[in-house]
């Protein structure tokens, strides 16, 4: 795909964003473990329909059509679509490059899905991944396996539960035949699932095993293959969670975990790290939290409140939640920062606020005691408005990673992925509104490289 593209694959992907924010998908940009409030009004019982209009230059060719991206759902499942029809305006030819590389037909699946995660005893997806969490997010969460939209990846999440006693979740990142992509799964126990015993049979204990032996090209602006990861990368964890508190006004979760990444082997990370002599004494490192997370309503729908606090201890070379929103721009770049991290404690901690199903507003925020360049802090926020005023639409989503100075939270730059909205309806099918975006954009040497965009739009959108 080239770069002339970018306008209208932007101009098309937000009316995407427009789509699923109140579709039957549950993807809205969540906050991995805490996604109690990521359906307002149970959007996993409406469908929808979007088309967008767009121009394109591809090749110093001119080309006019649409993208249709219908959201159904039908009971526990759900189907999301991405079909682009673009004509050549002088010969009539359908575009067909998009499909050409990676995941090629599969493109048109945005995803399927059937049932909800945590909620049903089974729990499957299939297609683009966003928020995702293994177990508590020790080590995976609001894990995102396309970063950028024009190169969208096809992967796979699961979780089932056999007997209210067995269960097992996971996930692979990307089906890509060049290499074994991101790979997680936790098989866990309820060992009183099924006792009926209140607090007891809440109880869980599970393993997490993750690899990695990524050989696609990356998403930066320096293009080419993740080098460090020739050998892979490998991590484990144990985590352990009881629901404390089940009531009709709050529900509390206590929770423990230990986690180790292990020493990534590579020929490639040994010259890197002889030439950058902080790192040279590059091994493996292991991490443990406990926290609490706290679910609350007040007065029916009036106010709803998810919020999580948890205490970190991490050795040398060890990053909390190391697959996280930024993982896949450059897997190398953060390889090569757990070379630099040392010895840390710190505190992850995260709000979700939900007012008359009207108003979302949340963030998170993984803080080491003392922020560095060894050990930089994470940054997200969410914001999500429904129905509040006539006809005006207002949402938002910002993360910003390898942060070391808190002064540069709002700072955009290569750690940043970004999304605003402002739109009006103009009639029940009929939406006009700017989008502001800062992601990433392919180049013509088929590199990428983080861009910000303002993007004026107009969609037609059903509901049935």
């Amino acid at each position: 795909m080239k770069k002339s593209l970018k306008l209208s694959i932007l101009f098309a992907l937000s009316i995407f964003l427009f789509a699923t924010s109140t579709s039957a998908q549950n993807d809205y940009p969540v906050f991995g473990f805490d996604n109690s409030f990521t359906n307002l009004s149970n959007p996993d019982s409406i469908s929808s329909f979007t088309g967008a209009f767009a121009f394109a230059q591809i090749g110093g060719e001119n080309y006019a059509g649409v993208r249709f991206q219908p959201d159904l759902s039908f009971g526990k499942v759900g189907i999301g679509l991405d079909v682009p029809l673009y004509f050549n305006l002088d010969n009539g030819d359908l575009y067909t490059d998009e499909f050409k590389n990676g995941s090629g037909i599969l493109r048109l699946i945005s995803y399927l899905r059937y049932g909800r995660k945590k909620k049903d005893p089974v729990y499957l997806k299939l297609g683009q991944l966003k928020g995702e969490a293994i177990g508590y997010g020790s080590l995976v969460n609001n894990y995102s396996n396309s970063p950028s939209y024009e190169k969208r990846k096809v992967g796979f999440a699961y979780d089932i539960r056999i007997k209210k006693i067995f269960g097992i979740e996971g996930m692979y990142s990307d089906f890509n035949s060049k290499s074994f992509n991101l790979f997680a799964v936790r098989p866990y126990v309820r060992p009183f699932g099924a006792s009926g015993i209140p607090v007891i049979k809440t109880l869980d204990f599970g393993f997490t095993y993750i690899t990695d032996k990524d050989q696609t090209d990356r998403f930066d602006e320096n293009s080419g293959k993740n080098e460090f990861l020739s050998d892979g990368i490998e991590a484990y964890g144990l985590d352990m969670g009881i629901l404390l508190i089940n009531s009709n006004f709050i529900n509390l979760t206590g929770y423990a975990h230990y986690s180790r990444l292990r020493k990534v082997k590579s020929d490639s990370l040994v010259a890197f790290h002889q030439l950058v002599p902080p790192t040279q004494g590059y091994g493996a490192g292991k991490g443990t939290g406990i926290g609490l997370n706290a679910n609350m309503n007040v007065i029916g729908n009036l106010f709803k409140l998810n919020s999580r606090i948890e205490r970190l201890w991490y050795t040398d070379n060890y990053m909390p939640q190391f697959f996280d929103a930024i993982y896949e721009v450059n897997k190398d770049a953060k390889i090569a920062t757990l070379g630099d991290v040392k010895s840390q404690e710190g505190i992850y901690g995260s709000v979700t606020a939900s007012i008359l199903d009207k108003i979302m507003v949340g963030g998170n925020l993984l803080l080491p005691d003392h922020v560095s360049e060894e050990s930089p802090a994470t940054v997200q926020l969410n914001l999500r408005t429904q129905d509040l005023f006539d006809k005006i639409i207002i949402e938002g989503y910002y993360t910003k990673g390898n942060l070391t100075k808190m002064s540069d939270t709002f700072t955009f730059d290569e750690n940043s992925l970004a999304v605003m909205r402002f739109a009006y309806k103009i009639s029940p099918i009929l939406v006009t509104g700017i989008d502001y975006r800062w992601s990433w954009t392919e180049q013509e040497n088929g590199s990428y490289k983080a861009d910000n965009t303002v993007m004026p739009y107009m969609a037609l959108r059903f509901q049935f």
